[in-house]
């Protein structure tokens, strides 16, 4: 059976590289993990809620099209009693709505809206004012604020902006490759209000820092 390499967890040699991308989300502001599948985009996510429940808090994840997959989650290292996981079934403005009220909500270390594999059409009727309102909405607080698209939506709303691209997936076996070793993804600053530094987590060209996703 074929492993999605979008699904591998974060490996822990690989923790600093990682913790140093997702020390630099703001709390209080909207931030977004941008990518195409395979990218590395929901690894990226993934360690994120992982480090929040691992250190006692809670998380929220948004999943607009129901595409969360638990086991891969708490692989990842998540800790499921402190994740609410809140599935929309494809409903946009339902997701958007969550959010929303979530981020209101005291106690959430972070909330993850993920917009997962809308069609590009439903993704562009999303309206100015909604990411607006949103970054009002968790202003001033300690939630970080993250969603996760394939493309960069939220315009100058957005603090922070990481985009991940896939460099190239390791195939292991003798004596032909037949099982994924793990997944090379590089991540940048696409956009960014404050200076951040991606020094000492493998940077690559262009100041881009390269993971290994590893199953």
């Amino acid at each position: 059976m074929a492993t999605s390499i979008e699904s591998l967890p974060p490996p822990g040699w690989d923790r600093q590289r990682v913790d140093l991308l997702l020390d630099s989300l703001p709390p209080g502001e909207l931030s977004e993990i941008v990518g195409p599948r395979s990218s590395g985009a929901t690894s990226l996510l993934l360690a994120l809620l992982a480090r929040a429940t691992a250190a006692g808090g809670l998380a929220a994840l948004v999943d607009t099209t129901d595409a969360l997959d638990p086991a891969a989650a708490a692989a990842a290292g998540a800790d499921l009693r402190a994740l609410l996981w809140v599935r929309c079934g494809g409903r946009l403005d339902a997701a958007l709505r969550a959010a929303d009220l979530l981020v209101r909500c005291p106690g959430f270390a972070v909330v993850a809206l993920d917009l997962g594999d809308l069609p590009a059409e439903s993704r562009s009727t999303i309206p100015p004012a909604k990411w607006l309102r949103l970054q009002r909405a968790v202003k001033g607080s300690d939630t970080v604020l993250v969603v996760r698209g394939p493309h960069h939506l939220a315009g100058p709303v957005a603090a922070l902006v990481l985009s991940a691209r896939k460099l190239r997936a390791r195939w292991i076996g003798l004596p032909r490759p037949r099982r994924l070793g793990g997944l090379l993804s590089g991540v940048r600053v696409l956009r960014a209000r404050r200076p951040v530094n991606l020094r000492g987590g493998g940077e690559g060209e262009d100041g881009e820092a390269t993971l290994a996703w590893q199953p």
